[in-house]
């Protein structure tokens, strides 16, 4: 017992002395608190047959009814398969580009040139999807948009790209990684600037090049934080993005198009079927923590990085 008030008491004393840096990290908790923590309490909304008269205690118990729902609806294995095959392509496509980005910037010597290509990368991360999808609309369509235009004076005929099965997934993870490059390489650069410089030189001595250095000293210095990042980035596996989808699909594409982000906010907002909703919003936050667990015990495995 004495020695329980001893630590609690060493530990209050150490959260005394660096109160600043608690200080500067509550903004942080309560909006957590406020935004992830408090919501949880909605999750019975997908057990009971909700209504707005009943409320969360009100209404009715219904148990499994609207997950067996979802389950028996005739699209579901295609809106759970597409949300797949969209996230794995944005994963194994988008993820590392940014990592690539952020190595090219790192070997750029002229500033102004570095913080030119930087500035222009972060600016589409602040663009809403609306505006990007106009963008593309006006420069992609067949109809006098400058690509095809650009196209015709090769003696190529016109292509319809958007709602275009044959190049839907080229579209969707094109603009993906046009708009988020930028933005995401931001904590790679922040890695690599934290890499020891005497490595680097201790690599020129030994003969190593630009490209030898990069691979033998600045990939293993970033190695760390692209597994964490890889962790979480597997956790949204099952969120092929709302905004993007809802935007760039159409009738020609739904077959491959419709995704659970989709179906769940129309489920819930055109609908009015919140129960439903919020029961396909729980199975997609359940099979990201299946996933976030599964692949963070391969990588402290494999690694002895991980995020717990």
């Amino acid at each position: 017992m004495i020695k329980s008030r001893k630590e609690s008491r060493r530990w209050i004393k150490r959260v005394w002395q660096h109160k600043m840096f608690y200080f500067f990290m509550l903004p942080g908790l309560i909006w957590f608190f406020i935004f992830s923590y408090v919501p949880l309490y909605g999750i019975q909304v997908a057990f009971r047959d909700y209504t707005f008269s009943g409320g969360f205690t009100g209404s009715p118990w219904a148990g499994l009814k609207y997950f067996q729902q979802f389950f028996n609806y005739y699209q579901s294995g295609d809106i759970i398969r597409n949300t797949v095959v969209i996230s794995l392509l944005k994963l194994l496509i988008g993820f590392p580009m940014p990592i690539i980005l952020a190595l090219l910037l790192n070997e750029v010597r002229k500033i102004r040139f570095k913080k030119t290509i930087q500035t222009l990368s972060y600016l589409p991360y602040f663009v809403s999807w609306i505006v990007v999808v106009t963008l593309m609309q006006r420069l992609l369509t067949p109809y006098g948009g400058p690509v095809n235009e650009l196209l015709g004076a090769f003696g190529a005929d016109p292509i319809q790209f958007l709602n275009n099965p044959t190049w839907f997934y080229q579209i969707i993870v094109g603009s993906e990684i046009w708009k988020n490059i930028g933005w995401n390489s931001i904590i790679f650069m922040a890695a690599i600037a934290g890499i020891d410089q005497q490595l680097y030189e201790a690599a020129k001595i030994d003969g190593a090049g630009r490209y030898r250095q990069m691979w033998h000293v600045t990939l293993p210095g970033i190695r760390n934080v692209a597994i964490i990042l890889f962790i979480l980035a597997v956790g949204n596996l099952m969120s092929a993005g709302y905004e993007q989808l809802l935007l760039l699909n159409g009738p020609a594409t739904a077959s491959i198009g419709s995704v659970l982000d989709v179906h769940a906010i129309n489920s819930g907002i055109r609908e009015g079927r919140l129960s439903y909703a919020a029961a396909v919003g729980l199975f997609q936050s359940v099979i990201g923590l299946i996933l976030i667990l599964t692949v963070n015990r391969i990588a402290r495995k494999i690694s002895d990085v991980s995020l717990f």
